[in-house]
C-alpha cells in the first residue's frame, strides 16, 4: 500500500475528482466527491484504493473492451510473438484476451485487490499463470525484462494519468516496447460533458494528444474511428495501433 500511494503522490499531485468516479466508504453512509472538489494526493490516494476496497470500480466493464476483440477476432490483426503487457490492468480481462502460445502477457495494476482478482479469473478460465501473469507494478518505475516487450495495450490508463504526465508515459513505451513492437491504444474519452472537461480521471482525451506524445518513437499504422464499442461508450472510442520504430 505504501508503495502505491508513493506513486500516486507522485503522478497525481492535485486533481478533480470526475463525478462519474465517487468514493463510498463503509456499508451504511455514502461519502460521495463533489464535482467541484479539489483533493490532496493523499486524499487521491484514499479515494483511488477505495474503489478496489468497496468493489465500486465503475470503469470495470465485465469484459473485454468489443474494440479490442474486433481488432484481433474479426479483423485478424498478427501481433508480434514475445511478450506483452497491459497497464492498469484492472480484472485483467484484455490481458488474457491477448495472452496465447506465443504471447505472454503481464498484466499490471496499483492495486493488489486488481491482481488477486485477475488471478481468480484466470484460474477459473484454466489459462495458465505463464501465459498471463498479474504482477502489482509502477509503470513508470519497474526493471524492463531481457528483450523488453513486443506488444503493449493501453485503454483505460492514458485518460487516469495527469495531462503532464503524457510526455513521460509516452517515453516509457519507447523505453520498454522493442523496434518492431505494436502498442494498441484504445482513446477514451474523446467526449465529456462540457461542465466536466477539465477534471478527472478520467481526463479528456484527442487524437493529437497521443500524436504530440508518441510521434517521436512510434509509427501510427492503424486507426478506426468506427470501431465497436460497449454500448455506453459510443462515440468516446477510437482504436489504434502504433510500431515502434
Amino acid at each position: 500500500m505504501a508503495e502505491c500511494e508513493q506513486y500516486l503522490k507522485r503522478y497525481f499531485v492535485l486533481l478533480r475528482v470526475d463525478p462519474n468516479c465517487r468514493c463510498i466508504e463503509g456499508q451504511e453512509g455514502n461519502e460521495l466527491v463533489s464535482k467541484s472538489s479539489e483533493v490532496s494526493a493523499n486524499e487521491y490516494s484514499r479515494i483511488w484504493f477505495n474503489f478496489w476496497e468497496t468493489g465500486t470500480t465503475r470503469w470495470d466493464m465485465g469484459d473485454v473492451s468489443p474494440a479490442l476483440r474486433e481488432l484481433i477476432q474479426d479483423k485478424k490483426w498478427e501481433l508480434p510473438s514475445g511478450q506483452g503487457i497491459v497497464p492498469g490492468c484492472g480484472r485483467g480481462y484484455d490481458a488474457m484476451f491477448l495472452a496465447r502460445p506465443g504471447l505472454r502477457m503481464v498484466g499490471a495494476d496499483l492495486s493488489q485487490l486488481a491482481v488477486d482478482a485477475a488471478s481468480k479469473i484466470r484460474d477459473s478460465m484454466g489459462i495458465p499463470a505463464e501465459m498471463a501473469d498479474f504482477q502489482v507494478m509502477d509503470f513508470f518505475n519497474f526493471d524492463i525484462p531481457t528483450g523488453q516487450y513486443q506488444v503493449a495495450y493501453d485503454y483505460t490508463f492514458f485518460c487516469a494519468i495527469h495531462p503532464s504526465m503524457r510526455a513521460d508515459w509516452g517515453q516509457r513505451y519507447a523505453q520498454i516496447l522493442s523496434p518492431g513492437a505494436h502498442l494498441i491504444a484504445l482513446m477514451y474519452p474523446l467526449t465529456k460533458a462540457e461542465e466536466d472537461m477539465e477534471r478527472g480521471p478520467p481526463f479528456l482525451v484527442s487524437e493529437d494528444d497521443y500524436h504530440r506524445v508518441l510521434d517521436a518513437n512510434f509509427e501510427l499504422i492503424h486507426i478506426d474511428p468506427k470501431c465497436q464499442t460497449h454500448n455506453t461508450r459510443v462515440g468516446e472510442e477510437i482504436i489504434t495501433v502504433w510500431r515502434r520504430k
